[in-house]
């Protein structure tokens, strides 16, 4: 897991080699890790979009926050791992939403978690992933929603990468290959999930 925190706390203010780090931590994370549910039942990942913001990647998509590295982040647009948050808003220092004072010393974002599965039953879209992994643990008693590490688990033979679904007017990262798929188990037709229309290359 610490090889994994690593690659996620890699990304900060002073990185520019975005896309390669987002290929890195795609690799890792889907071909060597599975969520276990809060019911504890264990899925492979089939689909992540990636979300970073700084000041040499203003992307304006991104959804701040002050977390640590490798935290769950649960949001009205599905459920991420974080990346590092911002410094301004971990200290309690934070003078405007709009990161105007501190966007030079400040980095955030996270790894949406857009298809799971089990075998070949995928649970498409991100609230729907959210919903599955977040129901049926106890209220006493449950060992929470947590990653790990299984070396070669998704068996994947081809990570395919894509534009980010229904993201738009982002400062020009429209149309960046920041997803990242299956393509040994993953069309485009069973790829959408009837909410939002991926922008065309």
């Amino acid at each position: 897991m610490s090889s994994l925190i690593d690659l996620l706390k890699g990304l900060n203010v002073g990185t520019y080699n975005i896309e390669e780090k987002f290929s890195l931590i795609a690799n890792e994370l889907m071909r060597n890790y599975q969520i276990v549910s809060v019911s504890g039942e264990r899925f492979d990942m089939h689909e992540i979009e990636f979300y970073f913001f700084s000041v040499n990647h203003n992307d304006n998509s991104v959804h701040r926050h002050g977390m640590d590295a490798g935290q769950w982040r649960v949001h009205y647009s599905g459920i991420d791992i974080t990346f590092d948050g911002c410094i301004n808003i971990k200290k309690n220092n934070c003078k405007t939403r709009k990161c105007v004072d501190c966007k030079e010393i400040s980095s955030y974002g996270g790894i949406l978690i857009r298809t799971i599965g089990i075998s070949k039953n995928l649970i498409v879209g991100p609230l729907k992933v959210q919903t599955t992994l977040l129901t049926g643990g106890s209220i006493k008693g449950s060992s929470g929603l947590s990653l790990i590490e299984n070396k070669d688990c998704n068996n994947i033979k081809e990570l395919k990468f894509s534009t980010r679904c229904g993201v738009k007017n982002t400062n020009g990262f429209d149309d960046m290959n920041y997803c990242f798929y299956n393509g040994d188990i993953l069309t485009e037709k069973n790829r959408n999930d009837d909410t939002r229309i991926r922008v065309a290359k």
